[in-house]
């Protein structure tokens, strides 16, 4: 089980260098593969969900884009529990018994998609539980954070959760390859028969949930020998509703719904959305593009914020989110025109970067906003400030994290709302534009400018 570790200083150099950075490390690689793992299992279901009417499941559209934005939905509500549990349980230990709670999504999707005969309901309740996989980054990043010092707390984070979302762009890459292949042979069941247009083949949905069951097992059992625990926050409820009180939790957050809420909600979407606007294209070889420059320049996002301030950062971000919503209206497919697709995609992951870079910047904007806070409040008493500032942070880092995965919920209902109500999606896209803008302007104003009190 994880070692217990009773003191913690890594703002003492000397500790930091002895002991702390190696053990800060370890613990670091182990949230990487965990978090993966629970991306991973999070974002399977919109691949799975996009290939359900070629087997023969009757779904309309808007119950299409339901069951995609059902996982990032539960993933928010999951993140309530898991945003205080683990310290309680100890960060190691709740890195093992978080991952193993893997399996259940990912046998749940193996065996729906073998019946056709599955209700709505039930393909609703399975998909949902996918979000089991999406509570895990207010659990993990919160622990990883308490083991670095603040100097280096983004590229920590940036990493952890880099890494950490790498999982849905490889999710998004080897399924469409697992589906196709008879990966576990006669254990997996048999295969349901693909037909689009002119195209039949066979294909293996169940291996979508099937390919993560030994992985899962796998690094659950590095997390349980390996990981260690720090002294207990005992972090509560109370504790998110003390920081939903402070004006800089709803602006920290809201920045960070902007960001990682694009990230989440368009990496959900984006398989039906392309083959609903251009049915013609097979965006397949791409859908995994978008999420994978996300992640990876996820840690540059939180680098840039600890040189140049996360303020800055999230508004060059912001910015470039604005520019590419607005290119993309030229982009869409309209009664007189088929639309461009190449335009489409490449403005997508212009998207997808710029949100990928502003969930590094604004996330750790919130442990250096609360940590400067309780600083200028605490007169000599450093210590106590520090502990007051790390608890805040974290808290408030919680509740970020919490309505941010809802606005990958509300990104893709968003889409299939307006395509019902209206029949196009320009609507959805103007939504979206005008809150790039608020994202801007809160970030300037409180976090950016030259006079603002907490630029960070």
């Amino acid at each position: 089980m994880p070692v217990s570790i009773r003191r913690w200083e890594p703002e003492n150099i000397v500790f930091w260098r002895a002991r702390g950075e190696p053990i800060a490390r370890r613990n670091l690689v182990l949230s990487i593969l965990a978090l993966h793992l629970n991306f991973n299992v999070w974002m399977m279901w919109s691949m799975v969900v996009v290939n359900l009417p070629a087997v023969g499941f009757v779904l309309s559209s808007q119950q299409q884009f339901l069951l995609v934005a059902i996982p990032p939905l539960t993933g928010a509500l999951m993140r309530i529990v898991y945003s205080s549990v683990w310290s309680w349980v100890g960060g190691g230990r709740w890195l093992g018994i978080s991952t193993l709670l893997l399996l259940i999504p990912a046998v749940g999707v193996a065996q729906v998609v073998q019946d056709l005969t599955t209700p709505f309901w039930l393909l609703l309740a399975i998909g949902a539980s996918c979000g089991i996989g999406g509570g895990a980054s207010s659990s993990h990043l919160s622990n990883t954070a308490l083991f670095f010092p603040k100097s280096v707390k983004g590229l920590a984070m940036g990493l952890n959760a880099g890494i950490g979302n790498l999982g849905v762009s490889v999710a998004q890459l080897l399924i469409p390859l697992a589906i196709s292949l008879p990966l576990f042979g006669a254990l997996a069941g048999a295969p349901q028969i693909w037909g689009q247009g002119a195209e039949v083949r066979e294909v293996w949905l169940q291996n979508a949930g099937y390919l993560w069951v030994l992985p899962v097992i796998a690094v659950a059992v590095l997390c349980f020998l390996f990981s260690h625990d720090l002294p207990k926050l005992r972090l509560t409820p109370l504790d998110q509703w003390r920081m939903m009180k402070d004006v800089d939790t709803w602006r920290i957050c809201l920045l960070y719904m902007g960001a990682y809420g694009t990230f989440l909600g368009f990496a959900a979407a984006f398989p039906l959305l392309a083959r609903t606007l251009f049915p013609l294209e097979d965006a397949t070889p791409y859908l995994f593009v978008g999420p994978m420059l996300a992640a990876l320049v996820r840690p540059f996002g939180g680098w840039l914020g600890d040189r140049v301030g996360g303020g800055v950062t999230a508004i060059a971000c912001f910015v470039a989110m604005i520019v590419a919503t607005l290119g993309l209206f030229a982009c869409l497919p309209t009664e007189e025109s088929v639309g461009s697709f190449w335009g489409f995609l490449a403005l997508c992951q212009v998207l997808f970067i710029a949100a990928g870079v502003g969930n590094g910047a604004t996330y750790q904007l919130s442990p250096k906003v609360f940590l400067l806070k309780a600083g200028r409040s605490a007169g000599d008493d450093v210590a106590e400030a520090y502990r007051r500032g790390t608890r805040d942070g974290t808290a408030a880092m919680s509740v970020s994290s919490i309505f941010a995965a809802a606005a990958g919920f509300a990104i893709p209902e968003t889409f299939g709302t307006m395509l019902h109500l209206t029949g196009s999606f320009l609507p959805a896209f103007g939504v979206f534009l005008l809150f790039y803008a608020a994202c801007t302007w809160v970030a300037w104003r409180h976090y950016a400018r030259a006079g603002a009190p907490l630029r960070c």
